[in-house]
């Protein structure tokens, strides 16, 4: 407690901002932030992740995706693998 009997508004493993954080949702080439239009959210997430934080009120897209993917892969005596492609199609959301 300080000397003076009143408790401090910081403690001492406090960690303070002195300058102000820069706007992240927007592209700001002078800090290196590419903004978040465009980028993938995540439509079910609560967290900082979802569509609602990470799009900064803006919205966002829904669309498809393909996925291509090797799968049913066999082992061939000696010495080679051969695989089929499969396609999965996903449902993704982007920031506006």
């Amino acid at each position: 407690m300080p000397a003076n009997g009143k408790l401090s508004m910081y403690q001492k493993n406090d960690l303070i901002f002195v300058a102000k954080s820069p706007d992240y949702c927007l592209r700001d080439d002078r800090v290196g932030s590419l903004g978040t239009h465009g980028r993938l959210c995540n439509i079910t997430s609560q967290g900082t992740d979802s569509c609602d934080s990470m799009c900064c009120g803006r919205g966002y897209r829904a669309f498809t995706l393909e996925k291509l993917d090797r799968c049913q892969c066999k082992y061939y005596w000696c010495c080679y693998v051969k695989c089929k492609t499969c396609r999965t199609l996903i449902n993704a959301h982007a920031c506006n």
